[in-house]
């Protein structure tokens, strides 16, 4: 692990009413297609599960009038904007 302040990049004062965060790891990414299905209801890439986690949050970010946007590649790991 790393010390996240010392990891921003661009941090600028802004003022609006929103705050974003952003979550990037390094792993192996998604496809388009998989990217496409994330916040379906029960769908998962896993063996175990409900498949419910990023359905959840998607519902709850939007019933708190935020958004939410994943980037994602195939071998370039993925990005969580809320």
């Amino acid at each position: 692990t790393s010390n996240a302040p010392e990891e921003l990049e661009d941090v600028r004062s802004v003022a609006t009413s929103f705050v974003r965060v952003t979550v990037h790891d390094t792993g192996c990414g998604m496809s388009k297609d998989i990217l496409a299905q994330v916040f379906e209801p029960f769908f998962t890439t896993k063996g175990e599960g409900t498949g419910l986690g990023l359905s959840q949050v998607y519902g709850f970010i939007k019933q708190s009038g935020g958004h939410i946007r994943i980037e994602s590649a195939v071998g370039a790991g993925t990005s969580v904007h809320l």
